[in-house]
């Protein structure tokens, strides 16, 4: 079972982790450091850049900068002739600046420093650690800004299959202490599923962020209108986003839509969010079994949930 941390153990971690950045920023920005510009003047210069000729009161809104401070730099930036000032048609009391082409080159001759500095930062790491490092960053920035992060949810390609295996096996070994057996069981599933699926008799799903798996479910055949609901997982840190609920309506409308009448599931007693989620949609506990299995005992549940009463007759629309 999952351990939770302690408020001054997360604290500690978040510390550390601003003091590793840090360093790490700095080796990035080393490039700025050696060069005659402040951090705070290629902020300016590249706020100038990618807007489209803002004013001094924008670009001080968007950097949070003094503003006396942000005064004394557009002087010199105007006076090195790395920018020019127009005034605003819409407010004649502002000025648009712009920079020119000397510091069009500044700004891309310090870009190309940077750019350099962060690639060789990152050339020890393969594609796939690349992947997860750019996949942990835009977490971070989603979770702390409240940012809904780009999550792609469709039906698994071939070859993610075995990334659900792979993923379900993992969490399930380190959070719930599962033995190698469960390994067995899974890919026997995925078996029966695969048959059944080139039948048109079953569909996964899969969540995706920054190409990597972080979320599954599936709808597996068992007999004549009747179905499971499997391999239901998010990632610990993608949940609370609505992945969750969004499976389980894609497998709930599939299995509507292929006129099942009755889904079913087993899950155990510790998965309490889960748990959760499938009486919000209608699934009720309908058997229990305790037993030892995949290296622990374990009280494990079957929910079911009625779509279509079997005596009525279904219209196709």
């Amino acid at each position: 079972m999952e351990v939770k941390e302690k408020p001054h153990e997360i604290t500690q971690k978040i510390r550390f982790f601003n003091r590793f950045y840090t360093r790490i920023i700095g080796a990035v920005n080393q490039s700025v450091l050696n060069s005659p510009f402040s951090m705070a003047e290629v902020r300016v210069l590249f706020e100038i850049k990618h807007s489209d000729n803002p004013t001094a009161s924008e670009v001080n809104r968007e950097l949070e900068l003094d503003p006396g401070y942000l005064s004394r730099i557009v002087r010199r930036f105007e006076q090195d002739e790395l920018l020019t000032k127009e005034r605003s048609h819409l407010d004649g009391r502002a000025y648009l600046l712009k920079l020119t082409e000397h510091g069009e080159r500044v700004l891309a001759s310090l870009e190309k420093a940077s750019d350099k500095k962060a690639a060789d930062l990152i050339s020890p790491l393969s594609e796939r650690e690349i992947t997860a490092l750019l996949r942990s960053m835009e977490t971070i920035h989603s979770l702390l800004t409240k940012t809904p992060l780009e999550l792609e949810v469709r039906p698994a390609a071939p070859g993610e299959l075995g990334t659900i295996v792979a993923r379900h096996m993992d969490y399930y070994s380190k959070q719930y202490a599962f033995d190698a057996s469960f390994e067995s069981y899974l890919f026997e599933g995925i078996a029966r599923f695969l048959k059944n699926r080139e039948n048109g008799m079953g569909q996964a799903w899969v969540v995706k962020h920054g190409g990597v798996v972080v979320g599954s479910i599936a709808i597996d055949h068992v007999e004549d209108r009747v179905a499971q609901l499997r391999w239901f997982l998010v990632e610990p840190e993608y949940r609370g986003m609505g992945m969750g609920r969004r499976l389980i309506e894609e497998a709930l409308d599939f299995s509507r839509m292929n006129l099942y009448h009755r889904i079913f599931l087993w899950t155990f007693s510790e998965l309490r969010n889960a748990r959760h989620l499938y009486e919000m949609y209608g699934f009720s506990p309908t058997e229990e079994v305790t037993h030892t299995i995949w290296g622990r005992e374990l009280t494990e549940e079957r929910w079911d949930i009625l779509l279509f009463d079997p005596d009525e007759e279904v219209e196709m629309v």
